[in-house]
């Protein structure tokens, strides 16, 4: 139902109550509900209207747009307080949401205690487990929150999928007056949400710092997250330099936590784009070593570390005289705040990755493209030993292996291999048994497509007969395995065969080289398995989807070579797609048709086919599935 009404809801009684309600036209409400029947307002106030996003009852309309009167008037004849509907606030669609909820999100205070006086839930939840406290607390509507606890509402409910309580989200939110009501209310400062996030955290994520010093004096926990950063280390690693200083500062603090605070506090700075400022790394850096070494007869001694090759086989400095030497060499700075901050946070730490791939960005800038890959390995290496997802890590990774192409710079093949294999380690993860339940095909079709990219590089700078070209192969083939397929039914064949396929990653330099439809990229496909009769959604194989190339002249060849690599492949062109088109059927140019004219050939099994077709006998469960499906694309 939109703004207005259309003409035939003019005498619909239904339409015209929601209507009111939403508009708070309190006279037409009472007019249309007092000329209704008992069966006929018991339909109206129960029938849920969609309006744009929204698609709720009389009640949750008027309650969300804080229409009280109309309220009152829906209550009075029995509107269900409980009914579940859909309203949109703030651009964000809310499903499942009760009247209370709307109201309470929206600030209506008026509307909220005669909901509650009614005998309202005060815990009715949403589809994602919001219950209306949480929504008060997210807006910092103070007297909704304060009405709503002296009723009952659960202090330390948890939503869905973050299990945060209205505690964590209103000092996010940098509410500060409802964060105090909630704690003098019950609310546990203890809870850690999935993340392992307490209400600390979360008030240090946004800078709130009033809120965080409120919880630190009523003795809110150290608690480490998922990530294993106490709040002192997440104020490191978010570069809260006024927190840190109070952390450090407080009596509990132990000295090898302010000086592993101050270490990681430069070690960030000097890897973070924002927060970058050499000299101050430098100086936190310095200040953290003098701590260690201010009882002479008792120094703290730093944890000896193998060096790593992504660091250089770089030694993190020991002493404050081998610190000293750094200074000046901003590079060695940058390398020494990279290894503290692994020692610090542990090597499979996710928290590490973000300032590795800004390191590894800044090379790449200054086109020192080695380093700049062994820093990004590192990083998606952590992050899939951790199990995070890497899509956006392997796109950044194949956008900089096409401007290296791009700009004829030297990239080994097996340096593209092992990120494709990365890539089918990520899709693998992405599919398995225990995902499929936050499934997200969107996902899954960015690193299909980042696939192809990864395997047009690979031909573009592989040695031809290389042995290198086995290892490929067994990646692909494991990939290939997986049934790897666009929402749009296309198999890797596919895109490389046509010519709309956008094989662009988010890297504005990619290489304009690599573009379908690419011959070499499709015969690496095939001889990996692909099959070359595969079928989207459309029912198009990767010949319809060929033949549709209009080249100009320069690249007439380039079809020409698109089909006889199909055809050698063994492609059927008799197949017919959902609308019983073949190949020839669609092709677009003469050069194409005159191509596949020269290919026809007398199948027997084609023929029988299509003789099975053309005279409608029977045959699905009585032939094979395999033929089936062949006898059905004929």
């Amino acid at each position: 139902m939109s703004g207005n009404l259309s003409r035939s809801e003019y005498t619909d009684p239904v339409a015209i109550l929601h209507k009111a309600a939403r508009d708070g036209a309190d006279v037409v409400v009472k007019d249309v509900l007092q000329r209704m029947s008992i069966t006929e307002r018991s339909t109206a106030l129960e029938t849920k209207t969609k309006d744009g996003d929204q698609f709720t009852t009389p009640l949750i309309i008027a309650a969300h747009n804080g229409n009280l009167v109309s309220v009152k008037m829906l209550l009075r004849y029995k509107a269900d307080m409980e009914a579940r509907g859909t309203v949109k606030v703030d651009e964000e669609v809310i499903v499942g949401c009760t009247p209370l909820w709307a109201a309470a999100k929206k600030g209506h205070l008026d509307i909220v205690k005669i909901l509650i006086e009614r005998n309202a839930d005060v815990n009715g939840r949403t589809s994602s487990n919001s219950t209306p406290l949480r929504a008060a607390a997210y807006s910092g509507n103070l007297d909704i929150v304060r009405c709503l606890v002296e009723n009952g509402a659960d202090v330390n409910a948890r939503n869905k999928p973050r299990e945060h309580t209205p505690l964590m989200i209103a000092c996010y939110n940098g509410h500060s007056k409802v964060v105090t009501c909630l704690i003098e209310s019950g609310a546990n400062i203890d809870l850690q949400d999935k993340e392992g996030n307490t209400a600390l955290h979360e008030a240090i994520y946004k800078d709130h710092f009033e809120i965080v010093k409120e919880l630190v004096s009523l003795g809110a926990p150290r608690l480490p997250n998922i990530q294993l950063l106490t709040p002192l280390l997440l104020a490191n690693n978010n570069c809260k330099i006024d927190m840190v200083e109070y952390f450090i500062k407080r009596p509990e603090c132990t000295k090898e936590q302010r000086v592993e605070g101050l270490e990681l506090l430069g070690a960030t700075i000097a890897n973070k784009g924002r927060a970058y400022d050499i000299e101050k790394a430098f100086s936190y850096m310095k200040r953290a070593m003098e701590e260690r070494f201010q009882d002479k007869s008792c120094p703290l001694l730093k944890k000896q570390r193998e060096p790593l090759e992504v660091y250089q086989y770089r030694k993190e400095s020991q002493t404050l005289e081998e610190l000293v030497r750094l200074e000046g060499d901003d590079h060695a700075i940058h390398m020494e705040g990279l290894i503290i901050r692994q020692r610090i946070l542990g090597a499979d730490n996710t928290a590490l990755c973000l300032p590795i791939r800004y390191r590894g960005a800044v090379f790449a800038d200054l086109e020192n493209f080695d380093f700049c890959i062994g820093l990004w390995k590192h990083a998606l290496e952590i992050g899939q030993r951790a199990n995070e997802p890497t899509t956006e890590a392997l796109q950044d990774m194949a956008g900089l292996f096409g401007e290296m192409v791009h700009k004829d710079v030297l990239l080994r093949s097996e340096c593209v291999k092992e990120v494709f294999e990365k890539l089918v380690t990520e899709y693998e993860r992405q599919t398995q048994e225990e995902h499929k339940v936050n499934l997200h095909k969107e996902e899954l079709e960015k690193l299909i497509y980042c696939a192809l990219y990864l395997i047009m590089i690979y031909t573009k700078v592989q040695i031809p007969e290389s042995k290198e070209t086995t290892g490929i192969l067994d990646c692909m083939q494991r990939f290939l395995r997986l049934n790897p397929r666009t929402r749009d039914g296309n198999t890797l064949l596919h895109l490389a065969s046509w010519y709309k396929t956008e094989t662009t990653v988010p890297n504005p330099k990619n290489c304009p080289m690599c573009k379908p439809p690419c011959v070499e990229t499709m015969k690496l496909i095939m001889h990996a398995g692909c099959n070359v009769n595969a079928m989207n959604t459309k029912g198009n194989s990767p010949l319809h989807l060929a033949v549709t190339f209009k080249p100009s002249n320069e690249d007439l060849q380039l079809l020409r070579d698109v089909l006889e690599t199909l055809f050698d492949g063994g492609v059927h062109e008799d197949l017919v797609n959902s609308e019983g088109k073949t190949a020839m059927d669609i092709a677009e140019t003469n050069e194409a048709r005159r191509i596949l004219s020269g290919k026809r050939r007398l199948r027997l099994k084609c023929i029988a086919a299509r003789a099975v077709r053309k005279f409608g006998l029977c045959y699905v469960g009585i032939v094979p599935e395999s033929l089936e499906r062949f006898i059905s694309s004929h």
